[in-house]
């Protein structure tokens, strides 16, 4: 295809059509070319909009549902040469895992605190469940590096909304295997710092007396 006479077709379209062609190309490129091609764009976006609550935790929980239906699970025969190929289903699913994460994350923001709890916890299961090693998704070498976005900000938010909606038992229940799971990541995501940032009186002591109970392992706090 010409591509000079492309574009000079292209200039002379209305919003309509190039809008409609973006659309087109959106959808035929794979998870890598969307992000080449639309990344920079949504970056560069500086003010999130507002997520309504109830679509987002709808939203986390059909994608939770579809994950242990098999729907981003594409396995293929593994050697030598093909090792390294993460299919594009596996590329979707830390796609929007991390987008779902990111939207949760803005319903922190809003405050809305019950939503964002909801939202989070169906995907930190689901996160759980792929670290574990269910088949959810497929690539000789994967985990949550994968995921898009920084997960210290995802994990400082959640656990925010925890400590402004959960009874001590029930803040210590759900952070008590969030700081397990960092400290296998050497903890990366400092989520015990996190925990005593947020937790109030109550909670804080909930959440020591279990650390204490289970011999739980934690980085001291400079």
């Amino acid at each position: 295809m010409d591509e000079d006479a492309l574009f000079k077709l292209l200039k002379r379209q209305t919003k309509a059509t190039l809008l409609e062609l973006l659309q087109l190309t959106y959808h035929e490129a794979n998870t890598q070319q969307r992000r080449y091609i639309f990344g920079g764009l949504m970056k560069a976006t500086k003010k999130p909009s507002k997520n309504l609550a109830q679509d987002i935790v709808k939203e986390s929980e059909q994608f939770y549902k579809d994950s242990l239906a098999g729907v981003y699970y594409a396995s293929f025969n593994i050697n030598s040469k093909n090792f390294s190929y993460i299919p594009e289903e596996t590329e979707e699913w830390f796609e929007k895992i991390g987008d779902l994460l990111k939207s949760s994350t803005q319903l922190t923001k809003q405050k809305e605190h019950t939503s964002a709890v909801e939202s989070f916890k169906i995907l930190y299961e689901l996160i759980a469940k792929m670290e574990y090693g269910e088949e959810i998704i497929f690539a000789d070498e994967y985990g949550s590096w994968m995921i898009s976005g920084n997960e210290q900000e995802f994990l400082d938010a959640y656990i925010l909304s925890l400590s402004e909606v959960k009874t001590p038992e029930e803040y210590t229940e759900i952070v008590i295997p969030l700081i397990k799971r960092d400290s296998y990541s050497s903890f990366c995501n400092k989520v015990y710092s996190l925990a005593l940032k947020y937790s109030n009186k109550d909670q804080k002591k909930s959440l020591m007396d279990a650390i204490k109970e289970q011999n739980i392992k934690i980085k001291s706090i400079k």
